[in-house]
């Protein structure tokens, strides 16, 4: 059994030093630079196999920043016990994590639980993107739920609890059909919505929405027939990131030139799994 890969990053001097620990996965620097790194998560082994219990821990200094890369998508895969993917983020004052998840795939056969919590301190920030299909090629997926718990020092800014299990999906009103979710989610601050072509009649589902939280915070949500049909989320990831550095830096935080997250995220591109959908614009709709 693995022990949970751990990540931090700190600011000392005139440097950064980033802190890490290896379990289901481990981390490697992409950049760096005075205040904090960009680093690409990669598993050691096969995942996420029946029984698997993947715990990432995640602490951003106070005025660092760091930018997680996941290099693949993770397919949960079929089997008797049950798995899940925990992560428990610590942002400190002045500090930003930004997060782009791949897709996280259900297949049938499987009961799988994803867990996010987040601690964000002072003027601390956060920018995460979540990607849910429910189900390989030719599937409807097995039984999921997700929980999110956001704090801050004041106390709750998000907590959010899904169940997306195959039971709950075929109710009235709820998903039926409809296989992909994708989130993405600023704690710290309120960016706006990002302007989106209109998409086909009927392609989409129930589209997206866009929620302003009650404290500083904004999600941005798509639900629809294939994830590949998700025109806004990775735009809106994008544009918040680039909105979330400019801030960290114009106090001062980060280089000049620091490079692009989508700049950087190509430049990591890896080959996925064996029988994993490819990301391109002529992919199929369903994953």
């Amino acid at each position: 059994m693995s022990g949970p890969t751990r990540l931090g990053v700190v600011r000392t001097g005139n440097r950064s030093r980033v802190h890490r620990t290896t379990g289901h996965l481990t981390a490697r620097i992409m950049e760096q630079d005075t205040h904090g790194a960009r680093v690409g998560l990669l598993a050691t082994q096969a995942l996420l196999l029946a029984g698997d219990d993947v715990r990432i821990e995640v602490d951003v200094a106070p005025g660092a920043w760091l930018d997680i890369v996941e290099t693949t998508g993770t397919v949960a895969y079929e089997g008797e016990a049950p798995s899940s993917w925990a992560i428990d983020a610590t942002v400190g004052d002045e500090g930003l994590l930004t997060w782009a998840g791949k897709p996280f795939v259900v297949s049938d056969g499987i009961a799988t639980h994803r867990d996010t919590r987040i601690r964000l301190h002072g003027t601390g920030r956060i920018l995460m993107q979540e990607k849910i299909v429910l189900g390989r090629a030719g599937q409807t997926g097995g039984d999921l739920t997700t929980s999110l718990n956001a704090t801050d020092d004041t106390g709750p800014v998000q907590v959010e609890h899904l169940d997306l299990t195959r039971q709950t999906r075929s109710m009235p009103g709820m998903l039926g059909n409809l296989r992909s979710m994708d989130t993405v989610t600023a704690l710290g601050w309120s960016p706006e919505p990002v302007g989106k072509p209109e998409p086909e009649a009927g392609t989409t589902g129930p589209g997206e929405t866009y929620f302003r939280l009650d404290r500083a915070g904004a999600a941005l949500r798509w639900i629809g027939i294939g994830r590949f049909r998700d025109r806004l989320c990775d735009i809106a990831f994008a544009a918040w990131y680039e909105k979330a550095m400019d801030a960290h830096r114009s106090r001062g935080h980060l280089a000049a030139q620091h490079p692009s997250h989508a700049e950087t995220v190509r430049r990591a591109a890896v080959p996925r799994p064996a029988g994993f959908p490819s990301p391109s614009p002529a992919a199929p709709a369903g994953p």
